[in-house]
C-alpha cells in the first residue's frame, strides 16, 4: 500500500462541534481586543494588565471561564474580572456579542504623558484642518485645480478631522 493510491480522507462529523467554533471565536475576538488596547495606548509588551468584560450573555462568560487560563496568557493579564469596573480612565472595546471590554490604563501608562501626547497631537492635526479649509475656501484654488487635485485635498481635510475627533474621544476616555 502506498499514500499514493490510498483514498483521500473523509472528515469525520462526529468532530464538528459549532457552540465550540462560536465561543473560541469569541475568545480569539476578546483577546484581539485587549491586544489592540494595548498597542492604541503603547502599553509595553511585557507589562501585565487587568482587563473587565462586562454586559455579556452567559454563554459568553462560560466560554470565558473555561478559556481564562488562555486568554490571561495570549492577552498578557494579571487579572481578568467580570464584575463593573471602578475605574473610568482607560480603553474600551465592545465585542461582536455586545461584551464590552474595559482595560484601566492608570496603572500601566503614564495618563499625564499620555493626555500631553494626545494634546498635542490634536494641535498639529487642528493647524492642519485650519489650513485645509483656508485652502478649499479659496474660490480661485478650487476653480483653477483640476477637480481630482480638489477631491484629493477634500478627502485630507476629512480625514484629518476623523483623527482629531479620534484623539479627543481618546483624550475625553483618559480623563485629560
Amino acid at each position: 500500500a502506498t499514500i499514493m493510491l490510498a483514498r483521500w480522507p473523509r472528515p469525520d462529523a462526529r468532530a464538528a462541534d459549532p457552540a465550540a467554533l462560536r465561543d473560541f471565536a469569541l475568545v480569539q475576538e476578546l483577546v484581539g481586543a485587549i491586544r489592540g488596547i494595548r498597542a492604541e495606548y503603547a502599553v509595553q509588551p511585557g507589562q501585565q494588565i487587568r482587563a473587565t468584560v462586562t454586559a455579556m450573555p452567559a454563554t459568553t462568560r462560560r466560554a470565558f471561564d473555561a478559556e481564562r487560563g488562555t486568554i490571561t496568557r495570549l492577552a498578557r493579564l494579571a487579572t481578568l474580572s467580570f464584575e463593573a469596573p471602578d475605574e473610568t480612565v482607560g480603553g474600551h472595546a465592545v465585542l461582536s456579542d455586545g461584551s464590552t471590554v474595559f482595560v484601566p490604563l492608570g496603572d500601566a501608562i503614564d495618563v499625564d504623558r499620555e493626555c500631553r501626547r494626545l494634546g498635542d497631537e490634536v494641535s498639529r492635526l487642528r493647524t492642519l484642518i485650519d489650513g485645509q479649509e483656508r485652502k478649499l475656501g479659496n474660490a480661485q484654488f478650487t476653480s483653477r485645480a483640476p477637480a481630482d487635485v480638489v477631491e484629493r485635498e477634500r478627502a485630507k481635510l476629512k480625514s484629518w478631522t476623523e483623527q482629531s475627533e479620534v484623539l479627543a474621544q481618546k483624550r475625553e476616555l483618559l480623563g485629560c
